[in-house]
């Protein structure tokens, strides 16, 4: 007679997370774990996998923002089965005490259905800070850039205005050493927002960016409002496809995801935080 097999123990299931992560990227060599390097992705799997017990865990963000860059909206998932001793209620606070200071655990959700951070998104939002042409509060330098002088700015918005829309943007692309399958981007909006400090912000939406687009975008407004270039020349820079005929790019401190779209007319309607390192003293 066959033995009986005996009942397999239950499998426990795991649980789909979805986060939204603000950080302050400047002593980070950007989103995406590095050897040798610390990283936002890096310092926040660490965490996870001591917590929930997980040591081969991964986890998805919803842009590789680059070395110094900061987010407002990052968005991460990943999935894990949830030790005992862990509610997932009690994820982002359990989080946001074992994290360093510069990185917050903004919300915490149990997703129902599968969900993925990059591959779900509709689209991103980037906003980039300049102080033109003059010295700035001594506590804001490290998130924007201080241009060497004032800026033409509607030279500046006439090129924006040029930018906008579906293009061929290898000329503001940066070759991230992997192949592309086209550089064809639309961004929806590309425009110049002046504050009564005199703070001058680029705000960029599209549906998706190339390596370091964004920063080399604001790096060629800022060649045209400093007079090197005439806004017209947007046109044989877009047709010319190389990297050499735009300017070089914005430095990284200045720039930040500031928000991620997960509908597709999300970002009609979206208005973006200014100044966005210091938009609330507490996060939540």
């Amino acid at each position: 007679m066959d033995a009986i097999a005996a009942p397999s123990p239950d499998v426990a299931e795991a649980t789909r997370f979805h986060l939204s992560i603000a950080y302050d990227g400047t002593r980070y060599a950007g989103w995406q774990v590095q050897p040798d390097h610390p990283t936002v992705q890096g310092e926040l799997l660490t965490r996870l996998r001591l917590m929930l017990r997980a040591p081969e865990l991964k986890i998805y963000g919803s842009s590789r923002t680059d070395a110094g860059v900061h987010a407002l909206d990052q968005q991460v998932s990943f999935e894990a089965v949830l030790p005992g001793d862990v509610a997932a209620e009690d994820l982002q606070r359990r989080l946001n005490r074992w994290l360093p200071e510069d990185i917050y655990v903004r919300r915490a959700r149990v997703c129902p259905e599968p969900f993925h951070a990059r591959h779900d998104n509709c689209g991103k939002a980037y906003t980039y800070c300049l102080a033109p042409g003059f010295k700035p509060n001594p506590l804001y330098v490290r998130y924007l850039w201080r241009t060497p002088r004032d800026l033409d700015r509607e030279a500046m918005r006439t090129a924006a205005a040029l930018l906008q829309g579906e293009h061929d943007f290898a000329s503001f692309a940066v070759n991230s050493g992997k192949p592309m399958d086209s550089t064809v981007r639309n961004l929806r909006r590309l425009e110049l927002i002046e504050t009564g400090d005199g703070m001058l912000y680029v705000n960029a939406v599209g549906d998706s960016f190339l390596y370091k687009m964004v920063r080399s975008l604001v790096g060629y407004l800022v060649h045209i409002g400093l007079g090197y270039a005439r806004p017209e020349e947007v046109r044989e820079v877009l047709a010319g496809k190389s990297r050499s005929l735009a300017a070089d790019s914005a430095p990284a401190k200045g720039l930040f995801l500031a928000k991620v779209f997960f509908s597709p007319e999300e970002w009609r309607s979206y208005q973006p935080i200014l100044p966005p390192f210091a938009f609330t003293a507490r996060l939540s």
